[in-house]
């Protein structure tokens, strides 16, 4: 495509480069209710349950167990602590659990007595707040702190602490309930405001609020290994907080949808079509209605879960989709298939998406209503036979899962 225009985006640099614990002290020393919180706990005899992310996330949970323990120690009445990993639906083995938990807490100086799993199956270990359940430890215990990575979030619009002490320790069903709210146009990156699964998430909080639990949250920004900033106190004004710091480590802003999208997507989001639908996710915004998308993953493990590759063999266009969803109920999972539909459905926004990657076949690319190519020039001379409009300007975002890059244009900023 010789007659295109090309431009490139990637990760931004951290916007400072201070140690961890610095950034950390500093905020929690900024929030005084954050030492009341923990001298409360001192004083009433009661331990903190620490509710933290599993692996799977980008969060500095060492360095802000090592704040926290800075903090106790000033304390003449210091508090326990219990540590509950929110998992969310994930599942570690034994070996992983015991490799994170070594690396997470041990040498954190803050003394733990005991750290638990949450397995959202578990029926045994689930209790009701109000109409949800919850892990036991959030359900029984008054003071909570969790800890999270403040993250784009492709249907959630923000990941971060109130996800991680909500989401993260419920049972599967109202993880299911919330989720299902993700098929609404109305969820997506960036977006809070009007966002049916965020107002969930608050739902949620409001719930733990009402069952008098003391929560207060620490959040961070984090660029590769390097901590940005950090907030503490309130799960929902740590998150508006941090939201400024957020755009300006993981969005770029453009003028205006562009033509086509080069998506690189590499390990461990690239390791399966399911995993790396996030690119597309994330970056959706900056593509014209009509243009083109190139995906470009190695995906390994091939297409990812059945169900995914399944619903869309099914559900050829967007209404299909939407209305197999309904009559066979929502399923976690199921508003990626629906939201691809929406993208590539010529009756809805019309992108068309060359994928390259060896390990997926031409058969299940085509059922994710994508084209299977061999490699990028294959593909962008595809697009280019595909369309009758000219495309001229193009994108490569590096590092597609992680970078978001929007357009002025769209309506999902937070508080919009």
């Amino acid at each position: 495509m010789p007659h295109m225009e090309w431009s490139s985006l990637g990760p931004k640099p951290a916007l400072q480069s201070r140690p961890a614990g610095e950034v950390l002290d500093e905020a929690l020393a900024a929030t005084p209710a954050m030492r009341e919180f923990l001298g409360a706990a001192g004083r009433d005899r009661a331990a903190i349950v620490l509710a933290v992310n599993d692996g799977d996330r980008s969060t500095r949970t060492f360095d802000a167990l090592r704040a926290v323990g800075r903090l106790v120690r000033s304390l003449a009445e210091p508090p326990r602590f219990r540590a509950l990993v929110a998992t969310g639906t994930h599942s570690y083995s034994a070996t992983e659990r015991a490799s994170f938990e070594a690396a997470t807490f041990g040498h954190s100086g803050l003394a733990v007595d005991d750290i638990t799993w949450h397995q959202c199956d578990a029926t045994a270990d689930l209790v009701a707040v109000g109409p949800v359940r919850f892990h036991r430890l959030i359900a029984q215990s008054r003071h909570l702190l969790p800890i999270g990575s403040v993250e784009p979030h492709y249907f959630a619009g923000l990941t971060g602490p109130h996800k991680t002490v909500t989401i993260g320790c419920l049972s599967r069903a109202d993880i299911e309930r919330n989720h299902a709210a993700a098929l609404s146009p109305d969820s997506d990156i960036l977006r809070l405001a009007g966002n049916p699964v965020h107002e969930g998430i608050v739902s949620l909080l409001h719930e733990l609020q009402a069952a008098q639990k003391q929560v207060r949250a620490i959040g961070e920004v984090v660029v590769g290994s390097a901590l940005t900033a950090a907030a503490t106190g309130d799960p929902l004004r740590v998150v508006e907080r941090l939201v400024p710091v957020v755009r300006g480590t993981y969005v770029h802003v453009l003028d205006h949808p562009v033509d086509v999208l080069h998506l690189k997507v590499p390990w461990p989001l690239g390791r399966s079509l399911y995993q790396a639908d996030k690119a597309l996710k994330n970056n959706h915004v900056a593509v014209r209605d009509g243009g083109g998308i190139v995906l470009d993953a190695a995906c390994p493990d091939g297409v990812g879960p059945d169900a995914f590759l399944s619903l869309l063999r099914r559900a050829p266009d967007y209404a299909s989709a939407n209305a197999l969803v309904q009559q066979q109920g929502y399923r976690l999972g199921d508003h990626k298939a629906v939201k691809l539909r929406h993208l590539t459905d010529p009756a809805q926004r019309g992108v068309r998406v060359a994928l390259v990657s060896a390990r997926v076949s031409a058969a299940d690319a085509a059922a994710a209503g994508m084209y299977a190519c061999a490699d990028l020039g294959a593909a962008l001379a595809w697009l280019e036979r595909s369309h009758v409009v000219p495309l001229r300007q193009g994108l490569v975002v590096e590092d597609a899962g992680f970078v978001t890059v929007t357009a002025r244009r769209d309506a999902c900023m937070p508080g919009r």
